[in-house]
């Protein structure tokens, strides 16, 4: 598999990363989240005060995330989920672990946004 971006974390920042490298002309996008589903620490976030510069009203962290995972689908933004990253070599040559086994991934470049 060949990525112009992977971004390796499907939180809040990964998934604006990979809008906004769509956006900026990047084709081929990958997102590798280990959860089950996109959103990160967001899905428990259930207070309001998220969307206000971004989206220009008060959300919760599930509605805020939804937001994102919706922009991520509307720009056809490849994802995988349950999926870990074990290495990353010089070549940017990603090898992770997940529903389809032990793969390989190219990438031209790496966002790395997996939290704490």
């Amino acid at each position: 598999m060949k990525y112009n971006v992977v971004v390796v974390g499907g939180g809040p920042a990964g998934l604006g990363a990979a809008v906004e490298a769509k956006k900026n002309g990047a084709k081929d996008i990958l997102i590798i989240e280990r959860d089950r589903e996109l959103g990160g620490i967001l899905n428990q976030c259930i207070h309001n005060g998220f969307g206000l510069h971004e989206f220009k009203e008060e959300l919760t962290g599930p509605e805020y995330a939804h937001r994102f995972i919706e922009m991520v689908k509307e720009e056809n933004i490849d994802y995988m989920l349950n999926t870990m990253v074990l290495n990353i070599n010089e070549d940017k040559t990603i090898e992770a672990l997940g529903e389809y086994g032990l793969i390989n991934i190219e990438a031209d470049a790496i966002v790395f946004s997996n939290g704490m």
